[in-house]
């Protein structure tokens, strides 16, 4: 059996530099240094707000830093413009935590919409990619159905569905499995594994420690702004920081 390519061995596909954000008083991120690996699932972790979100949001451009440097590959992504910007996030593409389909159109519309956006397709080409992504998930049923007859689990697949519809390298997943019940955690957890064993590279921001201990090859661990591990998993949970051992076990109130 081939063993894949260790951490040492591996690329990063995305980075930042001494990446600061603040938020009028509320500084959010405080000099963080911090790389993904490419090929690998990787969770960013960290108790609610601690600036996850914001972090790996600089990635695609959604944010501009306020001091620092972010990078895709080998472009700079705070200083591209938005037609540049639309390019990446083909490549990278980001699912927000809640789902953000449109009620007026039917799930196949959802998913067809951006692929006349990106590609410039006629509508019935997008609706025939749409409709063939849904079926790649067992969504097909759910084509003519408007977003709100869904659950929120199903909802977030569909999300999905329309990211994926790209063909991105990279996905990233915002909270995938909050407000899901566990059969449909287990679902999105086990559609993320096989994404990622087909070589997407995945970064899924989350505190869901039974998914990180299923998916994650690495864990980035965020706190009051900075970073206090990045590394792969099993010593994510093996840390002897204080404030890794307090995340793990559920007490992250405490001053560390």
């Amino acid at each position: 059996m081939i063993q894949p390519p260790s951490r040492e061995e591996r690329n990063p596909i995305a980075r930042v530099v001494k990446l600061e954000k603040a938020f009028g008083e509320n500084r959010v991120l405080t000099g963080v240094d911090v790389s993904f690996c490419e090929g690998c699932c990787t969770f960013v972790a960290g108790p609610s707000g601690t600036g996850k979100s914001v972090l790996v949001r600089h990635l695609v451009g959604l944010i501009k830093p306020d001091v620092g440097e972010v990078y895709y590959r080998d472009k700079r992504v705070d200083t591209l413009n938005e037609a540049a910007l639309l390019k990446l996030r083909k490549r990278c593409t980001y699912v927000f935590q809640h789902p953000t389909l449109f009620d007026s159109m039917t799930v196949k519309e959802n998913v067809s919409v951006v692929l006349r956006h990106h590609y410039h397709l006629s509508k019935d080409q997008a609706d025939a990619r749409a409709l063939e992504q849904l079926e790649k998930m067992g969504l097909g049923d759910f084509g003519p159905q408007s977003p709100n007859q869904l659950s929120t689990g199903q909802q977030k697949m569909v999300s999905i569905a329309r990211a994926l519809a790209l063909e991105p390298e990279t996905l990233i997943l915002d909270e995938p499995t909050t407000g899901l019940d566990p059969y449909a955690a287990r679902q999105l957890d086990e559609l993320v594994g096989k994404l990622n064993q087909g070589g997407m590279t995945m970064l899924v921001i989350s505190h869901d420690l039974r998914s990180i201990r299923r998916l994650a090859d690495e864990v980035v661990f965020l706190l009051q702004g900075k970073v206090r591990y990045s590394g792969p998993t099993p010593g994510f949970f093996g840390s002897t920081d204080p404030a890794v051992r307090q995340f793990v076990r559920g007490e992250v109130d405490k001053k560390v």
